[in-house]
């Protein structure tokens, strides 16, 4: 970019957007997404240079006899190309949101001027988010099954009748100490039968 070139504010930028089409903003969101890539794939050349880690070779190096590589230094011009590059992509990057809000802004959804880096992120979101939905469902699909079950949550109680007062039982599902296993529940109810068949021998009434 020349020097003296000064680039359109942004204010401005976003005045012109409002004449043109839907249409005309979607080819303007392609256009300054492929300057930007241009000066990516720039930049990714000129880094190894401003990094020091590749240096041009002249040609009085390149035909010298002794074949010596020269001093890898980071190259200043290569540095300077490349801070001036970023600041055009942070620019673009700019006016691209400056054309999202005028797209959004007439009521309009931003999914058909999405980047297929974002198309690609989104769906790897939504996928990510897919895959941890299960397992919370399966938690609570198993928690509500306890809640619902009848000798947990009060539907089924048992109790005694003697002498006109009645003892209701404590719920199996539901023990002082703790929560049971079933194979605690299964042996509390197999006894609490069994209790129920003496009872009947002593002439009880039971609920």
């Amino acid at each position: 970019m020349s020097a003296d070139t000064t680039p359109i504010s942004s204010a401005r930028f976003a005045a012109a957007l409002t004449d043109l089409s839907i249409e005309m903003l979607h080819l303007k969101t392609l256009e300054i997404r492929n300057s930007i890539a241009h000066l990516q794939y720039s930049n990714d050349q000129l880094r190894p240079f401003a990094d020091g880690t590749q240096t041009a070779v002249s040609t009085s190096e390149a035909s010298g006899p002794s074949g010596a590589a020269s001093n890898n230094e980071p190259d200043q011009d290569c540095i300077d190309a490349i801070k001036e590059n970023d600041t055009v992509i942070d620019r673009m990057a700019e006016r691209i949101a400056i054309i999202r809000a005028e797209v959004e802004g007439r009521g309009l959804s931003w999914d058909e001027f999405k980047s297929a880096e974002e198309v690609l992120a989104a769906k790897a979101e939504q996928e990510s988010k897919n895959t941890a939905t299960p397992t919370v469902n399966g938690h609570a699909e198993h928690a509500q099954e306890q809640g619902n079950s009848p000798w947990t949550d009060g539907t089924f109680q048992t109790g005694t009748i003697r002498n006109g007062e009645i003892t209701m039982d404590q719920r199996p599902g539901q023990p002082a100490g703790g929560s049971m296993s079933d194979e605690q529940l299964r042996q509390a109810l197999e006894e609490r039968m069994r209790n129920l068949e003496t009872d009947e021998g002593e002439g009880g009434m039971h609920l």
